[in-house]
């Protein structure tokens, strides 16, 4: 069958978008298929129509990436005016509701702010770190769970050998673990859907940036507004607290560029 795809790059975070209709049964293989025709690609995300007609963006895995609805939003707006804002609400896989979404078209780019879903736990875990265990801050966020791990606890090696075991520990069917250099701001974020069983190092994570901007909030009891720097670049990070001191919302703000639609022959 052809398909009909194009990359989107937020914050180098390299998201093929499917554009043509495939069944959910299929979509896992294809995404397979389709990171290795794309070696660049982190992620794979499929447009859908829902049964009342509005598109939605289904990822690979059922997961959540703010990324990913950001590049949605930069595709559903690709022909408004330069300059224009658009906004909307999207459908989204493994958020519980509309996700809002902010998109400007700028010369060559676009410029987007997602309302991101709150996490629905913060919470200290001790996890199992080989013979010993480790206190560490977990974010659950709708469709996907952040273990923010201090950069010099972990190597990028050891990791990888505990990713698909801590996301069993936390029955979670995505799951990133993020290595901060909380005084620099920076972090490498390593990536795991159980569903395509892949674990990729991403050069931008808009989940994670939410997820520290959210742990920090916490640990701060403070509004946070602070630029979260990654590989691929860095993306913006604001929160807003309730009276209470709770956290009531929870943005990530950065750019996207789209490339061209590609077609691609795949046998499945």
């Amino acid at each position: 069958m052809e398909i009909q795809y194009l990359l989107a790059d937020p914050t180098k975070n390299i998201t093929v978008l499917v554009t043509t209709p495939v069944s959910r049964a299929l979509q896992p293989e294809l995404a397979s298929l389709l990171l290795d025709l794309e070696p660049e690609a982190e992620q794979v995300g499929f447009v859908e129509t829902a049964a009342d007609g509005q598109m939605r963006l289904q990822m690979m895995g059922g997961e959540f990436c703010g990324n990913a609805t950001m590049s949605f939003g930069a595709w559903l707006c690709r022909r408004a005016p330069i300059g224009q804002t658009c906004r909307l609400a999207l459908k989204i896989s493994g958020a519980p509701a509309l996700v809002e979404c902010s998109i400007t078209p700028l010369d060559g780019c676009f410029l987007g702010t997602v309302d991101m879903p709150l996490p629905e736990k913060i919470e200290t875990l001790r996890l199992p770190l080989g013979s010993e265990t480790a206190e560490l801050s977990v974010v659950r966020l709708p469709g996907i769970s952040h273990i923010i791990v201090p950069a010099q606890v972990l190597t990028r090696a050891r990791a990888e050998e505990l990713i698909r075991r801590w996301a069993e520990v936390l029955h979670a069917d995505a799951l990133g673990i993020l290595l901060l250099q909380e005084e620099e701001l920076c972090f490498d974020p390593l990536v795991h859907v159980t569903q395509t069983d892949t674990a990729v190092w991403e050069r931008g994570c808009g989940s994670g940036s939410a997820a520290i901007g959210a742990y920090l909030t916490k640990k701060h009891g403070a509004p946070q507004c602070v630029s979260i720097r990654q590989p691929g670049g860095a993306i913006a990070v604001t929160t807003r607290c309730a009276e209470d001191g709770a956290l009531a919302s929870l943005t990530i703000s950065g750019t996207v560029l789209l490339s061209r639609s590609k077609k691609a022959d795949v046998t499945l």
